[in-house]
C-alpha cells in the first residue's frame, strides 16, 4: 500500500502512456505496405466436373475394396459351424454309462450334482 502511494506521489494521477498524433490514421497504410503482394488465383469452373468424377471413381474403388475384404456373411458362418459340429463326435450313452460305473455314481448322485447348478 505504501509503495502505491509512493508511486502516486512520484508520477501523479496522470496517464504516462500517450499515443502519437495521427498514429491510427497511418497504421492501416503501413500494415498494407508490409504485406506481400497476392496474385489472384484463376478459378477454373470447367475442371470441377472432372474433379468430382475423379473423386467418385476413388470412392467407388474404396467401397469395392472394403466390400471384398469384409468377413464372411452370417449364413456362411452358420454353414461352417454346422459342418464343424458334424465333424466333432458326440459322446454316446455307452461312454457315459461306463464313466458313471467307474465313478460309482447312481441316479440320485447325478440328480444331486445337476440340481446344484
Amino acid at each position: 500500500m505504501e509503495e502505491e502511494k509512493y508511486i502516486e506521489e512520484l508520477v501523479g494521477k496522470r496517464n504516462p502512456f500517450k499515443v502519437p498524433e495521427g498514429y491510427f490514421e497511418q497504421l492501416t497504410d503501413q500494415v498494407m505496405q508490409s504485406l506481400p503482394e497476392r496474385r489472384p488465383r484463376a478459378k477454373s469452373i470447367w475442371m470441377r466436373p472432372v474433379f468430382y468424377a475423379a473423386a467418385s471413381v476413388c470412392a467407388l474403388f474404396v467401397c469395392t475394396a472394403v466390400w471384398l475384404s469384409w468377413p464372411e456373411s452370417s449364413q456362411q458362418k452358420q454353414v461352417a459351424e454346422v459342418v464343424q459340429k458334424q465333424q466333432v463326435q458326440q459322446p454316446d450313452d455307452a461312454f457315459f454309462d461306463a464313466a458313471a460305473d467307474y465313478m460309482m455314481l447312481d441316479n440320485q448322485d447325478i440328480y444331486a450334482c445337476l440340481s446344484e447348478y
